[in-house]
């Protein structure tokens, strides 16, 4: 009898959020020589990843923050700062290897640090996150040799087939009677994500709200446009599951006067991701041998198995209650600023929870003071999904922000979110990964061995306990029906030497 124990080697990919860090951004406006600030309407700031260098141990990022100050002049004309402001951060994490990371960049709060009629000084906060490829190389036992009897389990978990990233352009266009635009923010994000043979399809929008000035005064639009971006990844095969998320590199909005006038703009956005496959094979957790004592040495095995990427879309309802100091609203003018914070997202009773908040600032016209005016809107939600239990990780973007009045001191609000989720599940498993013949087995003196069953053993666990081959089981004990029931009295004779 040959005891030849055989081993393989494999490779156990994963992806998850490898870190995240936090920075402080800071920026002073100005308005043009002259002007004055008479009030502060609504400050915006939008985060995004210029540059990012990979070491084992470390990433450095460097980043820029859009900010946006939307005023009233003291003739009470509204206007429009900009500024960026550039930002670096040093993560490290035993988790980052060198590679290519995807990386992004969200403001978590914006404040303003001071005010007055010739300045703004703005701080936001800025949490960058990495999410990455994990590897892990594991030996594990697939034979151990004649006359050694195996129980085997299969590990299922999921294998990064590949990662992608790709650039491209977008261009939005609408009719409207503009002179000149006041303040223009941009958003982006994905809605879906597909694989087929060696290619990924991520599809998405780009939002541009837009704030114009026109001969009937100040105007607002909100241009949702659609893209759709090929982008190779070799090993994609169709049904893989494809993980993607987008940056806004660039927009320009120009007023372009023709027959008609046209707003037109023009965004540069990136596209980056994995793609994923469910990948398994047997392992051997326990062996025995009839014949000599085995000597093993086990490992625990701890991984991750992604269990969906979902796109989808929902919407947040709210009003907001203007303070006494405030005066009634006549019009809506525009929102501004309009973001989504995710504070909680997690699982439970095979359930998805999603809590957070939209903030936005909803500009509007006062007749009775002859003004413009803003109020502050935070509306908090929470977004239940059936899609199973497990660790979460989710993103999500404004579409749009729509607003109208219910009476004069009161607004209702509607936010469009596109939400991005990622579920995996932790698994862990013993394995096998080493395997020496020891001592030979005493020959029981008895003819008989005898065994009472506990509930839900299996033919395996009832062998072991004997000694004896899982055959020799089933062969005298057929009445047996595994999984048992608890109880049985399970008998096994075996042949003396005299």
């Amino acid at each position: 009898m040959a005891f030849e124990p055989i081993y393989e080697v494999a490779v156990l990919d994963g992806l998850q959020k490898l870190c995240s860090g936090q920075v402080v951004a800071e920026a002073k406006l100005v308005p043009p020589h002259g002007d004055e600030i008479a009030k502060i309407l609504g400050v915006s700031a939008i985060a995004d990843v210029v540059a990012t260098e990979v070491f084992t141990g470390e990433a450095r990022i460097k980043g820029k923050v859009d900010f946006k100050v939307f005023y009233s002049d003291a003739e009470g004309q509204s206007r429009c700062l900009d500024y960026s402001a550039e930002f670096t951060d040093k993560i490290t994490c035993d988790a980052i290897t060198s590679g290519r990371p995807c990386v992004i960049a969200k403001v978590l709060d914006t404040d303003i640090v001071s005010a007055s009629g010739s300045e703004v000084k703005l701080a936001a906060v800025v949490e960058t996150e990495l999410f990455g490829q994990t590897s892990g190389r594991i030996k594990y036992l697939v034979k151990g040799g004649d006359g050694i009897y195996s129980h085997e389990k299969t590990l299922i978990c999921t294998k990064v087939v590949s990662s992608f990233g790709s650039s491209t352009e977008v261009t939005a266009e609408t009719e409207v009677a503009a002179e000149e635009i006041e303040c223009a923010e941009s958003r982006v994000c994905v809605t879906k994500a597909t694989a087929a043979a060696n290619v990924v399809t991520v599809e998405g929008y780009v939002v541009g709200d837009i704030i114009y000035r026109g001969k009937d005064g100040v105007g607002h639009i909100n241009l949702k446009t659609p893209y759709s971006v090929e982008i190779e990844a070799n090993g994609a095969e169709e049904g893989n599951k494809v993980w993607a998320v987008s940056r806004l590199v660039e927009a320009k909005a120009t007023v372009i006067n023709g027959e008609q006038t046209t707003i037109l703009v023009n965004y540069e956005i990136d596209v980056c991701g994995y793609v994923l496959e469910e990948k398994s094979f047997e392992v051997i957790t326990d062996v025995f041998s009839v014949k000599n004592e085995l000597v093993k040495s086990n490992e625990q095995i701890e991984y991750s198995v992604n269990k969906g990427c979902v796109y989808f879309e929902d919407e947040v309802n709210g009003s907001v209650t203007l303070d006494a100091d405030l005066p009634i609203v006549d019009s809506i003018i525009t929102p501004l600023g309009s973001s989504v914070i995710l504070s909680n997202v997690y699982s439970s009773d095979g359930k998805i929870v999603i809590e957070g908040l939209v903030r936005t600032n909803i500009i509007y016209y006062s007749g009775e003071s002859n003004s413009t005016n803003a109020v502050a809107v935070e509306l908090p939600f929470s977004i239940v999904r059936q899609d199973g239990d497990g660790e979460v990780y989710a993103t999500a973007e404004v579409l749009g922000v729509y607003a109208k009045i219910r009476r004069g001191n009161e607004i209702d609000v509607r936010a469009e979110l596109a939400v991005c989720m990622s579920v995996s599940e932790k698994a862990n498993i013993t394995i096998i990964t080493d395997l020496a013949e020891g001592d030979q087995i005493a020959v029981p003196a008895s003819a008989i061995s005898m065994h009472v069953a506990s509930k839900k053993e299996t033919l395996w666990d009832v062998a072991k306990v004997l000694g004896a081959a899982p055959e020799t089981v089933t062969e005298q004990n057929p009445e047996l029906v595994f999984p048992l029931e608890g109880g049985e009295r399970i008998i096994c004779y075996r042949k003396l030497e005299k």
